[in-house]
């Protein structure tokens, strides 16, 4: 599957160059994780908000994130991006 492919219509696999940016958004905005501090996370795909909440900006995704930390207690998270942001 080529990472420009979808899974679902409403989820997009990132490629290295666009998780690259989401890290640059991640620094900016978070910093580290709200449940341990921890500050590497693993970046998964990105949903598609636009149409599936009508409060949502037309271009809104939700990026999957998981805490790296072994510890942490709540590992799984995301971050609200605009697709202009990292894609």
């Amino acid at each position: 599957m080529d990472a420009a492919d979808t899974i679902r219509s409403d989820i997009t696999v990132l490629t290295d160059e666009q998780k690259d940016r989401v890290r640059q958004q991640l620094r900016r905005r978070l910093g580290s994780c709200q449940h341990c501090g921890g500050e590497e996370f693993l970046i998964g795909e990105a949903l598609f908000l636009g149409f599936l909440f009508v409060s949502e900006d037309s271009d809104a995704f939700m990026v999957a994130l998981t805490c790296l930390n072994p510890e942490c207690p709540a590992p799984h998270t995301g971050i609200r991006l605009a697709g202009p942001q990292f894609l």
